[in-house]
């Protein structure tokens, strides 16, 4: 297969991300692998692999992106015969790549990582409004789709998508090395002014609700002022943190092990997810997590049963959980053990097995 992908990561051009070594592992699965990256000036064509190459469309303005992604990928199109054109998201992505294909008779592939239909979505900002347009016109003009939950699924099958159509399939996170890795160190020792953590780690973006997190927290300390929360992460919403009283702002980590296995419970607070990573990796490691009701929950995390899942918003319902969490520590366990059993029961199980599965989403 010759796979033509149009998205926006640009992690892809530095040599040492993790964006460029997952896509560099995939080349494999294709006959060719191009991906044009909707850029700013300054990136140049770059090889990954023997077959699979990264064009930057270097664009003068944010709106000129989906254009210039566009014009490129047709011109690969005129040199190769591709199989099949993928776009990373069905807005700035997803008009790239239908203005790409539309007079041709190769099929548009679709990802969704973010759940681009959720009310809470396209009332964030005028651009979040203007991308939930564009994501409803891509998705009727698409073949195929790669969902990251079923709760994605389900709005596309609302929307009129037939559920053959859609392949759910998440980022490959390896479950059973998390939960038989040993920390580097001990969170606790470190932060002996606590005798309980939560761990809010994520992007600091607006879409987080970081000053619901706050909230919640505060509602917990109000029963147990010994309470900390560890917020691993950056962004733009980071001054929000900064001077917190019990809140220690440790910015961006490479390994989140220590975090996961050195605190006592996981906090999510979105307003909206199409998934989140965390959540798989805090469970895998055994962490109790209480996030709102969106991304996987009622899908992995259920409430009372593999963690506490609550409405977005509400700082009471949060705050309740977590001292809930904190004052029936056995209970807590219970549910965060059986959270751990079902992601590690979780399909595929092995990096090789979702590579198979990674290409056959495009089929």
């Amino acid at each position: 297969m010759k796979l033509l992908v149009i998205g926006t990561d640009r992690e892809l051009f530095r040599p040492d991300s993790a964006a460029r070594q997952r896509i560099a592992g995939y080349a494999s699965l294709f006959d060719t692998l191009d991906i044009v990256v909707m850029t700013p000036p300054g990136f140049s064509e770059t090889a990954i692999a023997a077959n699979a190459r990264i064009f930057p469309t270097n664009s003068r303005q944010p709106a000129f992106r989906p254009f210039d992604a566009a014009r490129i990928a047709r011109a690969l199109l005129k040199k190769t015969a591709i199989d099949c054109v993928s776009a990373q998201d069905p807005a700035e992505s997803g008009l790239a790549g239908w203005l790409t294909v539309r007079r041709t008779r190769v099929p548009l592939h679709v990802q969704l990582h973010a759940d681009f239909f959720a009310p809470a979505f396209r009332r964030q900002s005028i651009k979040d409004r203007l991308r939930f347009w564009i994501a409803r016109y891509v998705i009727r003009r698409a073949a195929r789709f790669r969902v990251v939950s079923e709760r994605i699924k389900r709005s596309l099958v609302a929307r009129g998508i037939s559920e053959g159509r859609i392949r759910v399939l998440p980022i490959f996170v390896d479950r059973s090395a998390i939960a038989a890795a040993a920390p580097a160190f001990d969170l606790h020792a470190k932060f002996p002014q606590y005798d309980w953590i939560v761990l809010f780690a994520a992007r600091l973006v607006r879409e987080k609700n970081i000053p619901l997190a706050l909230e919640a927290f505060t509602v917990l300390c109000k029963e147990f002022p010994r309470s900390g929360m560890v917020v691993v992460g950056d962004g733009p919403e980071r001054e929000r943190l900064l001077g917190v009283e019990r809140v220690e702002f440790l910015g961006w980590q490479d390994d989140l092990l220590p975090y996961y296995k050195g605190t006592d419970c996981f906090l999510l607070t979105s307003n909206h997810e199409g998934y989140n990573r965390g959540v798989i990796e805090a469970a895998a490691a055994g962490l109790p997590v209480i996030m709102t009701d969106v991304g996987i929950a009622g899908e992995i995390i259920q409430d009372q049963k593999t963690g506490r899942v609550v409405l977005p918003g509400s700082a009471a319902a949060l705050g309740g959980a977590l001292i809930a969490a904190r004052r029936e520590g056995e209970w807590t366990k219970t549910m965060a053990a059986e959270a751990q059993r079902v992601v590690l029961a979780m399909e595929p199980g092995t990096e090789a097995e979702y590579r198979n599965r990674y290409r056959e989403s495009f089929v």
